[in-house]
């Protein structure tokens, strides 16, 4: 019997759950939690995301929702900072005997123990007993600009697809909702405060672990975090969790989840280099988001603006203004764009690279 399964507040990158609940694993969706506040009860989900249609509507948060599910699932927002809001839901799951789960920004905001350091793990490197271990199957690694931008929907379509396809996948989500679907997020331990060093190679053996354990044909890979900061004073953790993940195991095929604009070849040139040399592996694969980011110019305050778009938007301008023949551009949360997409990665991974315009 399913888990029945709530998700408060809903954010557009929590709509990736919504889109493809035939990959969740022992759960099922239950309520699609919004404040009262938005006024959406009962609008679909791709209000939030901008997207096709989903099929599934949000509900304004009452308890008497969070006692019909089994599980409630908290993410932090930042557009509500307040968080009374997501302590009331907490504290109503809890009483009402519900299973609670936080995603990691939840559990910092709340200032919440996380996962530590695992027991038996060095914490000083000794190069002469170091080693590395090499992935015996193909790698797939999904890259972000940063946060608002559909990454995780991503991995999904990847994984729905190359699963359909008869391969046998192994997984590490950007989303701590990954296990939700049967794979694990990135280890706790990846965030911890240490050299950069010590966290590569452990994060390179839990992949080989998982290798041996699970014996996939084929690894897809969540980054957590932006590959670079946005600019001096918006630093998105400098690109060091990227960093580390991709020094951590090599991709094969690299793809990265980015902001709409209207961007000119040298732009997709340059993230093509910049992956080959930062990353391992260069990227000539664009999911554009249904998302635009600029600085906030109406405050003092220096932070991201984001304007939410729709995709027939977004894939107007990939077919109009950017179309390039070296890049691969689509949009994820288009049915027909994002399976052309998986179509050309796999073509890549098999040595039949046609996925050119």
């Amino acid at each position: 019997m399913n888990k029945k399964l709530a998700l408060f507040p809903m954010t557009r990158d929590m709509c990736a759950i919504v889109r493809y609940p035939m990959l969740l694993r022992e759960y099922a969706l239950s309520h699609l939690l919004v404040p009262d506040y938005k006024r959406l009860e009962g609008i679909d989900i791709s209000i939030l995301d901008g997207g096709s249609q989903a099929g599934m509507v949000l509900s304004c948060y009452s308890k008497d929702k969070i006692a019909e599910c089994d599980t409630l699932f908290v993410e932090y927002d930042e557009k509500l900072k307040d968080l009374s809001l997501y302590k009331e839901a907490i504290n109503d799951a809890k009483e009402l005997g519900k299973e609670v789960i936080l995603s990691y920004m939840m559990t910092k905001k709340l200032e919440t123990p996380c996962e530590s350091w695992p027991e038996g793990l060095p914490a000083l490197q000794s190069p002469e007993n170091d080693r590395m271990y090499e992935c015996s199957v193909p790698v797939i690694m999904v890259f972000s600009q940063g946060p608002n931008i559909d990454q995780f929907a991503i991995e999904l379509a990847l994984r729905k697809y190359f699963i359909e396809a008869g391969y046998k996948v192994g997984q590490i989500g950007s989303r701590e909702v990954s296990r939700f679907f049967g794979f694990s997020g990135m280890p706790g331990f990846i965030y911890e405060q240490r050299n950069a060093y010590e966290i590569i190679l452990k994060l390179n053996k839990y992949i080989n672990d998982l290798e041996k354990a699970e014996e996939p044909e084929l690894m897809i890979i969540g980054v957590p975090g932006g590959i670079m900061k946005y600019s001096n004073n918006i630093l998105q953790g400098l690109g060091l969790l990227p960093f580390i993940v991709s020094n951590a195991v090599k991709s094969d095929v690299s793809i990265l989840g980015m902001y709409h604009s209207i961007y000119i070849k040298d732009f997709f040139d340059n993230m093509c280099t910049f992956g080959q040399y930062r990353l391992g592996c260069p990227i000539k694969f664009f999911g554009v988001s249904n998302v635009s980011a600029s600085i906030d110019a109406r405050t003092n305050e220096i932070k991201m603006e984001y304007v939410d778009l729709d995709s027939d938007f977004v894939l107007q301008g990939i077919q109009d203004e950017m179309a390039f023949d070296e890049h691969y551009l689509f949009n994820v949360l288009d049915n027909e764009s994002v399976k052309k997409a998986c179509i050309a990665v796999h073509d890549v991974l098999v040595g039949n690279a046609r996925y050119v315009h």
